[in-house]
């Protein structure tokens, strides 16, 4: 019969992996001597007053398929990755966190002194986060015992010159307009790291186009930063509703691209103020920009479906755009908050127009909120709500948000509603069924879904909403949504990532 004490090596040494060889360490064996400042110092105190798993790999840990872990997992001093379910949060300390698919963790996904690469069949829920300029160093000693110590990553760290992702390749994006954006460029460093520029240019195919773009940030302290940018691009409103990746799926898989878009040549410089207290984050920044704006049409990229739709499918028009100059002055806000799973985040933007087409004067706030909290057992209650609101004359075509279909108001056409106001609400429900696990995927879960929200010009006409559930398997997602006065009625299948 195994001891306790050996069993718990043994999980320890098949998490780490056959290319790691694991350090048997008790949870009560880890102390923080040096919290140091900020969030990761509070991330790490706040896990180990928790019940957690450690591992200490010489080289990567590992955690595979088909195993569950009902805590926290921490790695101290090396590369991690990820592929099973964690019920709890995944901190890798002093090195990189890679997900892989089919992994689902309950918590947060954060790297301290590396950064956290995601995969867009892996589900984390409480988001990620990646401390690159701060780690702690793990000082292990002969009787087993780890202190971990806070320290500001070495300039002699920092190469002047390095090709992020792929020898300089970024995130590349698909589009009905652009068809496939491969974006490339070097990235250089000054200062001991305390100015970074980005020359990119990015090849649009379907355009033709060599868009070039230049972005330099500046540490002016540790919590003041200015990031002045230039660039040509394609540019949208609708980020807010599927991001980059699962729209590039779902362009590219079923020819649904849930954006408007125009292109424009636009300037712009922010000054950015932080304030950080234990896991409360507070933000507010100045700038100004400037843009000169055309309409586009909507190309011909290939999709796998849907590549005649000239409705709702990727041959769908764009709404056309005042074509000119809007000068404005920027001011914006963040504020983050996280206490015992509560958590609370906020963004809000402002932009005050001095000079646009047709003389027009206005000022238009964005605010996108988050709210999550746990309910009963293993049940949790989100609510989101992103808001659009016009002060002033009108705002031209190019600052108009639209709401409709797919990751929105599924019952109604894709984006069938849009102007200078919007208001959208979402509140969901998740049940994880705990009861069946599923290899790989996990427990099922039945989210309770209801969504309000109408956009247009001026004013908004009466509110538009959906009710519904959908169930989640692993990756996978069923939608079933209806409009309670119509009774029309949306099923659809996708990604369990997207709205």
């Amino acid at each position: 019969m195994l001891s306790t004490r050996a069993v718990v090596l043994l999980a320890v040494c098949v998490l780490a992996g056959a290319t790691a060889t694991a350090q048997e360490v008790t949870p009560g064996n880890v102390t923080l001597r040096t919290q140091g400042r900020g969030r990761p110092g509070e991330i790490l105190r706040q896990a180990l007053a928790q019940p957690f798993v450690v591992i200490a790999p010489d080289s990567v840990a590992r955690l595979p398929r088909d195993s569950t872990i009902d805590r926290t997992v921490l790695v101290l001093g090396g590369d991690a990755t990820v592929a099973s379910t964690v019920h709890g949060d995944v901190i890798v300390v002093d090195g990189d966190l890679f997900l892989h698919p089919g992994a689902m963790i309950d918590g947060r996904a954060v790297a301290i002194g590396g950064g956290v690469y995601p995969s867009s069949l892996a589900t984390v829920v409480g988001g990620t986060e990646s401390f690159r300029d701060v780690t702690f160093d793990v000082t292990r000693e002969p009787d087993g015992r780890i202190h971990l110590d806070w320290r500001v990553i070495s300039p002699l760290e920092i190469e002047t010159i390095t090709f992020p992702l792929i020898f300089g390749i970024r995130l590349p994006t698909y589009t009905r307009v652009d068809g496939l954006g491969l974006p490339w460029g070097p990235r250089l460093q000054f200062d001991t790291g305390r100015i970074v520029i980005d020359p990119v240019v990015t090849y649009r195919s379907d355009l033709g186009e060599l868009d070039p773009s230049l972005t330099a940030r500046l540490g002016i302290g540790r919590m003041t930063s200015l990031e002045l940018r230039a660039l040509r691009g394609t540019f949208t409103n609708e980020t807010w509703i599927q991001s980059d990746i699962l729209n590039f799926v779902y362009t590219l898989a079923a020819g649904n691209d849930y954006r408007n878009y125009w292109r424009a040549d636009r300037a712009e410089g922010l000054l950015q103020r932080r304030w950080e207290r234990g896991a409360t984050l507070f933000a507010l920044e100045v700038g100004a920009r400037g843009e000169r704006a055309w309409s586009v049409n909507a190309g011909h990229p290939w999709s796998a479906f849907g590549r005649n739709d000239a409705e709702a499918g990727i041959l769908r028009p764009n709404p056309p755009v005042r074509h000119g100059r809007i000068t404005s002055a920027l001011a914006g806000a963040r504020f983050d908050w996280e206490r015992q799973e509560v958590t609370l985040s906020t963004t809000l933007l402002t932009e005050t127009a001095f000079d646009a087409p047709d003389d027009a004067r206005f000022t238009q706030g964005t605010l996108d909120a988050r709210v999550s909290f746990p309910a009963f057992r293993t049940q949790t209650f989100l609510f989101e709500a992103h808001v659009v609101r016009t002060f002033g004359d009108r705002a031209p075509p190019q600052r108009f948000a639209y709401l409709g279909g797919g990751g929105t108001l599924r019952t109604f056409d894709l984006l069938e509603f849009g102007g200078d106001q919007l208001l959208f609400f979402e509140s969901r429900y998740s049940i994880p069924i705990e009861r069946i696990v599923i290899p790989i995927a996990g427990p099922p879960v039945i989210m309770l879904r209801h969504m309000i929200g109408m956009a247009g010009v001026d004013s908004l006409a009466r509110f538009e909403q959906n009710v519904g559930f959908r169930v989640t398997v692993g990756p996978l997602k069923l939608d079933w949504m209806i409009e309670p006065i119509t009774r029309e009625t949306k099923t659809s299948v996708g990604l369990s990532l997207a709205r």
